[in-house]
């Protein structure tokens, strides 16, 4: 018996578990939103991109290896031609052959570069943090469609609430109604209309369902996760918005600058002289002597000095260019931070009128239920029709489905101003 009392226990405690109402908040959709979103897929293979351009980049700080080998013909070669006394032997020097040939290996090393590697790494490091950020401004973007679909199933549920309180009234009137007629006090017109009445609530509430599924199903495609039809969305909760602008598009711009800064500063590196070690070991005829018309082996090793002397003629014109990207920056910069004052302070306004508006919806309720509560008590007493009870209470409902409505709306630009001025 014991053990057929726990499982009973087991099964109880499964059965609640399984039908438990699932809670869901606004920053864990726009969490799996961003997540799910095919967009994101393109951050890892930004990472591996960079990764294969750095170790390409890496591989410059070891010897760098030539291969080559020539074969050639010459229409004249160098002679030595001496004039020597009578007295003295005749001396021949050899003549080096027109065909010649040469197959080499050459391995230099760099000593010093002025820095251009590490400027490169740096910049690819940077063009990739560019790209990501890019990105993130796109993802950035969806949380309009979160906030329209969440708002939205906040709305209906609060919608249903309402809705729920006619019905009830309704309902309430309708039975004491219903007495009244088989007393014969009141006409049977009146439970006709009231019968009525309760049917196109029914659809108003059918209605909201189904739009509330429909959200509810878009949601679900977009966070990547299946949400029953009894989830409760949370309210928001808020916090206080600060001056500080932290937004993406701000952060590409910095970005943007720290890049044109790297490139800046490789325009010096890549006009600084580059010196290295050398080594070149080969096979030919000749070798590296030209009288000798046998093939054998040789080596030169030494330091090379270069200077791409070129490139100061268009340094001044490109970091003339570079400091004018930097300023169009700045003012792209100062554009956005106007725009986003601009908006916070409509946002603000926009809240103290909703925050108004709710007051006096709260009046207003207040005075059309009075109005119901009379009329309802006239209808009970066969003084007025149902029809006037009915409008008297969808005019309560109105009052409350419009507060309700600047609830969630004002819900919404709190958030709304969270965003334009994110923590």
């Amino acid at each position: 018996m014991r053990k057929l009392y726990l499982l009973f226990l087991l099964l109880i405690f499964s059965f609640n578990l399984a039908f438990s109402q699932q809670k869901i908040t606004l920053n864990e959709c726009q969490d799996l939103a961003k997540e799910n979103f095919p967009l994101s897929k393109q951050l890892n293979l930004i990472d591996q991109t960079t990764k294969a351009t750095i170790e390409a980049l890496m591989g410059q700080y070891f010897p760098q290896f030539r291969l080559g080998a020539q074969a050639s013909y010459q229409s004249d070669v160098t002679k030595i031609e001496l004039n020597t006394p009578e007295n003295f032997p005749k001396i021949d020097i050899p003549i080096p052959e027109k065909d010649q040939y040469k197959v080499f290996l050459d391995a230099s090393q760099i000593v010093f570069g002025g820095g251009s590697l590490g400027v490169q790494q740096k910049q690819t490091h940077a063009e990739a943090k560019i790209q990501k950020q890019q990105i993130e401004i796109e993802l950035y973007k969806l949380r309009d469609q979160i906030n329209q679909l969440y708002f939205g199933v906040l709305l209906a549920d609060e919608q249903l609430k309402q809705i729920d309180i006619l019905k009830n009234d309704l309902s309430n009137a309708y039975e004491n109604v219903s007495v009244s007629v088989k007393n014969g006090v009141l006409l049977e017109a009146n439970q006709l209309s009231l019968e009525a009445e309760l049917i196109t609530i029914q659809q108003q509430i059918d209605f909201i369902k189904i739009s509330r599924s429909n959200l509810v199903k878009v949601m679900e495609k977009l966070i990547g996760k299946t949400l029953s039809e009894n989830t409760e969305f949370e309210k928001p909760i808020f916090q206080t918005a600060t001056s500080i602008i932290n937004r993406p598009e701000i952060t590409l711009i910095d970005l943007q600058k720290s890049n044109l800064n790297l490139q800046n500063r490789q325009l010096a590196a890549q006009n600084v002289p580059e010196i290295s070690l050398f080594l070149q070991g080969g096979y030919g005829k000749p070798a590296l002597n030209m009288f000798k018309n046998t093939f054998e082996t040789y080596y030169i090793g030494g330091v090379r000095f270069n200077w791409n002397i070129s490139r100061l003629y268009t340094i001044i014109r490109e970091r003339r260019n570079i400091d004018t990207r930097l300023k169009m920056y700045d003012i792209e910069k100062d554009i956005f931070t106007l725009n986003n004052e601009i908006a916070k302070t409509k946002q603000k306004s926009k809240i103290k009128q909703l925050e108004l508006s709710i007051q006096q919806d709260e009046k207003l309720i207040s005075l059309r239920k009075k109005i119901k509560e009379t009329v309802q008590f006239q209808l009970e007493n066969g003084t007025i029709t149902s029809s006037e009870f009915i409008r008297e209470a969808n005019a309560e409902n109105k009052a409350r489905q419009i507060k309700t409505l600047h609830e969630i709306e004002l819900i919404a630009a709190k958030y709304e101003l969270q965003w334009i001025f994110p923590q």
